[in-house]
């Protein structure tokens, strides 16, 4: 059985935390998460959009959402 989901949204820090690239640069890379999936500003990147676009399990994905 798969442990749950506490949180759904992704953040930079997330992303740093995971890949070990600077603040800018992840901020980059979910701007390119936002506009492959249409999403605005003002709506939130989920855990699901990115491990889409990294193209990674969901296993891999959550010990790094804090």
């Amino acid at each position: 059985m798969s442990a749950p989901i506490h949180r759904l949204c992704f953040y930079t820090a997330d992303l740093k935390l995971m890949t070990g690239k600077s603040e800018r640069t992840c901020q980059r890379i979910l701007q390119l998460i936002r506009d492959c999936n249409g999403l605005q500003k003002h709506q939130p990147i989920t855990v699901f959009h990115v491990c889409d676009y990294l193209g990674i399990s969901m296993e891999k994905l959550l010990p790094f959402v804090r």
